[in-house]
């Protein structure tokens, strides 16, 4: 007898009660890493642990790979992708062509992580090869042998000029990276000017306005969200667990921390807009520098599906302004 459905995302990803996981994968679904560069930007694939299966792609502006500019080194922009920490891959179209994007864009050098997913690996799996390749990156900036060190960031990147980045799933991770480990201090000799977190994907028990007023078609709905946390959260938790809900007992106390400058980047027409709105404030409250930008008339994802319209070169010319704006304070200081 077949085993019952539990789940299903999307037909995406099907889970039985035999424990049986589903997963499309489709060879169309993913685009290789290319050293000749596609509009301008190279790529490469580096494993950071075969075991786990933690690896990161890496693209640089192919005038500094050929050696056609002075050489300058570049930001450097960690980014952890979107997919309710279940889905997705650096290698998926979508999130290829955004950095790709976001480094010919800016002009950095862009890492983005291929963090093992959830429900096979629930979370915090996800925020331990992200802070994982946090410490990769970090390892270019002192002695230490245990990575080994990539050409490009030692040849290229500016490790005084890190930005954390991510969209959606990859939002609430970037936030987690630096919560978990107590501020930016934990990341010296790195120097984190700042995070930028594109639609953060957060949650708790009570359901914003924005939640219930959702309709079922959107690009993300409460009834798909309900499903990733319950595929990614540790068995047993619910939506107010601190990995989800920053506000929890259980969460760290931002208060008490030092963060980065942030820009939250907010869909008028996402799901998530209350929850984004309120981490806003609440970071305010707490004396953080926060920088907000809405998009008003976008749901979620907009930057990914459709990266040339109004509102995706209004979020990357934020982006670059916000970059900007962190290496000049740095500089007056």
């Amino acid at each position: 007898m077949a085993s019952a459905e539990v789940e299903n995302v999307m037909g995406i990803l099907k889970v039985y009660g035999n424990g049986t996981i589903f997963r499309v994968e489709d060879p169309e679904m993913f685009v290789q890493a290319s050293l000749q560069g596609e509009d301008g930007v190279a790529s490469k694939d580096v494993v950071l642990n075969e075991k786990l299966g933690l690896w990161v792609r890496l693209f640089l502006p192919s005038s500094h790979l050929q050696q056609q500019t002075e050489n300058r080194r570049l930001p450097l922009i960690l980014y952890f992708h979107g997919g309710g920490f279940c889905l997705a891959s650096p290698a998926m179209p979508q999130f290829h062509n955004f950095s790709l994007k976001l480094s010919a864009t800016v002009g950095a050098v862009v890492i983005s992580v291929g963090y093992r997913l959830a429900p096979e690996h629930r979370l915090p799996a996800a925020y331990d090869d992200c802070i994982t390749a946090l410490e990769w990156v970090t390892s270019h900036a002192a002695d230490g042998e245990d990575f080994e060190h990539d050409p490009w960031l030692q040849s290229y990147a500016d490790l005084s000029a890190v930005y954390l980045m991510g969209d959606s799933a990859g939002g609430n991770i970037a936030h987690q990276v630096v919560a978990l480990r107590g501020g930016v201090e934990a990341w010296s000799p790195i120097k984190l000017r700042g995070s930028i977190l594109v639609q953060p994907f957060f949650g708790s028990d009570q359901c914003t306005r924005s939640e219930k007023e959702c309709p079922r078609d959107a690009v993300l709905s409460l009834e798909v969200s309900d499903a990733f946390w319950r595929l990614a959260l540790p068995l047993g938790s619910n939506r107010d667990h601190p990995f989800s809900n920053p506000w929890s007992p259980g969460a760290p106390k931002l208060e008490e921390m030092s963060l980065p400058p942030l820009l939250v980047a907010i869909g008028g027409r996402d799901m998530l807009r209350d929850r984004g709105h309120d981490y806003c404030e609440w970071l305010k409250q707490c004396g953080k520098s926060v920088e907000v930008m809405v998009a008003e008339e976008e749901e979620h994802g907009f930057y990914a599906l459709k990266p040339h319209c109004p509102s995706s070169q209004r979020l990357m010319e934020r982006i670059s302004q916000f970059m900007s704006s962190r290496l000049e304070s740095a500089i007056d200081r």
